[in-house]
């Protein structure tokens, strides 16, 4: 249970006295001030309550809290106010969603008291949230395993595109990583909807048609249609979209942008980064010679993080090969090669991360119409 409470005030004989009074009950911390508890919810956080004075210098506790609202969003927010300040604490709590304000003097009990029902508040928001992501991840991996059984080569790529987004998002430091994940793993979705000759096409990097060509650049918005209709997958869906949008596009905005849409900008420029290497990577293309043709393009690529692909490690050089048969293939296994019917139909492609329930299809397949052993992987 998160018992982490950061107390604001100015005045130090009052952060002293919280923390004489309810260091054995509460891990607690203190801030003088707004902007330094702002600070320390960035790098300590997160907090399960904090809690502010109204009349501080500099930043006053409503403004802190609100601000509060936005990097720590489940965080319970308690304000603490003199009588002569019931207005502006009303006003506080309509637009901060601030979970209650106590009047100073407060006595140790009710503010003991008020501290655990703010805990309790913040451990059914976190509860609530742990349980949808964990449905969210539930759905995305049915969608995902769909897009494997229809386009196995798409789910091969999307595997792929997600190792290496990942990798940037946390050199960058991200928050809500797990968005920009989901719209590596779904980016090749709309993949479901095109004629099975253009997917062979694509695979086999032929030469396609006007007419197939348009087709093709449809995908990333006929993705996103679809996955929109997900509840709290709104920004994911934005992301897909603007996948193939070019870097030069997006300085085009001359609008101040709020944090949300940052970071689906964001997004969109590493996804978009991503797609060109992992395509060039799959051609056989080094990574320094891939880089390089990314760096000459700046028009299309975000050059920062075309520089992020330095660190970017590639998961073949990381793992040992073995040749196994079908029987013995684990989750978590990288293909090297393509698994292959006996009948010659593609089933998985190189370079997939194995999952149970994709080991278990392959199982059912061979029993019905065969498959060819041994399988070459990455362990």
């Amino acid at each position: 249970m998160n018992k982490k409470i950061l107390f604001v005030d100015d005045e130090e004989n009052v952060l002293s006295s919280f923390k004489r009074n309810l260091r054995r009950e509460f891990s607690i911390t203190t801030a003088p001030g707004g902007h330094e508890g702002l600070e320390i919810i960035k790098n300590q956080g997160p907090f399960a309550v904090v809690v502010s004075d109204m009349q501080m210098p500099k930043m006053k506790g409503s403004e802190f809290l609100a601000e509060v609202k936005k990097i720590s969003p489940d965080s319970s927010r308690i304000l603490l106010t003199g009588y002569a300040n019931i207005e502006n604490a009303i006003d506080a709590v309509n637009h901060g969603s601030i979970f209650r304000f106590l009047t100073k003097p407060c006595s140790n009990e009710a503010l003991i008291s008020a501290l655990h029902e703010a805990i309790r508040q913040n451990q059914l928001l976190t509860g609530e949230k742990e349980l949808l992501e964990k449905t969210l991840k539930n759905s995305i991996n049915v969608l995902t395993e769909i897009l494997g059984m229809v386009n196995p080569a798409a789910f091969g790529r999307a595997n792929r595109v997600k190792r290496y987004v990942n990798q940037i998002a946390r050199l960058l430091k991200l928050n809500n990583i797990w968005k920009l994940d989901m719209a590596a793993m779904l980016s090749q979705i709309g993949f479901v909807t095109l004629p099975n000759h253009i997917l062979e096409k694509v695979y086999h990097q032929e030469e396609l048609s006007a007419k197939e060509r348009n087709m093709l650049a449809e995908h990333p918005e006929i993705g996103a249609q679809l996955i929109k209709q997900i509840p709290r997958l709104e920004d994911v869906s934005q992301i897909i979209r603007n996948q193939n949008t070019d870097f030069s596009e997006h300085q085009k905005i001359s609008t101040p942008l709020a944090p949300v849409q940052k970071f689906i900008v964001l997004s969109s420029q590493i996804l978009k980064v991503v797609l060109g290497f992992d395509e060039m990577i799959f051609r056989g293309i080094s990574k320094p010679s891939a880089m390089s043709i990314l760096k000459r393009d700046k028009s299309k690529y975000n050059p920062k993080v075309v520089d992020l692909l330095e660190h970017v490690q590639i998961s073949e050089k990381e793992r040992m090969q073995k040749t196994l048969a079908l029987a013995q293939l684990k989750s978590n296994m990288l293909t090297n090669q393509n698994i292959i019917s006996l009948q010659g139909k593609m089933l998985v492609a190189k370079d997939t991360e194995l999952t149970d329930p994709l080991i278990q299809r392959l199982k059912s397949y061979d029993v019905s119409v065969g498959v060819q052993q041994p399988i070459k992987i990455f362990v």
